[in-house]
């Protein structure tokens, strides 16, 4: 299989090259199709326990490595920038910055889980490092996923996050 392409279109190549469908694929796989369906079309956040089981699938070998970016900085979006990139995140309520000053913690609550990493630099940008981790730490209305993740970003930079979520939410059920 060819390194060039994303992962997401590594997937869909290997599979139509070996003239297989997305039920085939997915039950050797032991997944649905409908998260292999995503996975070919721009999913961002894979299992790696679920690409072995497709690698296996396909025939492959499933190798995940670090590599340096090419540009080792990135230039920061401006405002308009990064506003534009995040009001898909908004559905329910356009992006204004009042938001950000009146509510920085719904904000960043809904970037955090709803959003990819690109999102979160844009968010970043748009609210300044050092307020953005000033207010994450009170982002409580998250997945436990999302919580602890972050809580692991947050003591890498020195911050706690020994907060508890302010009210139980049902992720388990």
């Amino acid at each position: 299989m060819s390194q060039v392409g994303t992962l997401s279109e590594q997937l869909r190549r290997r599979r139509t090259d070996l003239g297989l469908s997305l039920s085939e694929v997915a039950r050797r796989a032991g997944t649905s199709p409908a998260t292999l369906s995503r996975y070919e079309n721009g999913w961002t956040r894979f299992e790696t326990y679920t690409l072995r089981k497709l690698a296996v699938a396909l025939g492959c070998e499933l190798k995940i490595e670090f590599r340096p970016r090419a540009t080792p900085g990135r230039t920061p979006l401006d405002r308009s920038e990064a506003q534009a990139r995040l009001k898909r995140l908004f559905w329910d309520h356009p992006l204004r910055e009042e938001d950000l000053r009146d509510y920085p913690v719904w904000v960043v609550e809904r970037i955090l889980d709803f959003g990819n990493l690109d999102d979160v630099r844009a968010l970043r940008d748009l609210m300044g490092r050092e307020a953005f981790l000033r207010v994450v730490p009170a982002a409580h209305r998250v997945s436990p996923r999302t919580r602890s993740f972050w809580c692991r970003i947050l003591d890498l930079e020195g911050i706690s996050c020994t907060k508890e979520r302010s009210r139980n939410i049902a992720w388990n059920s």
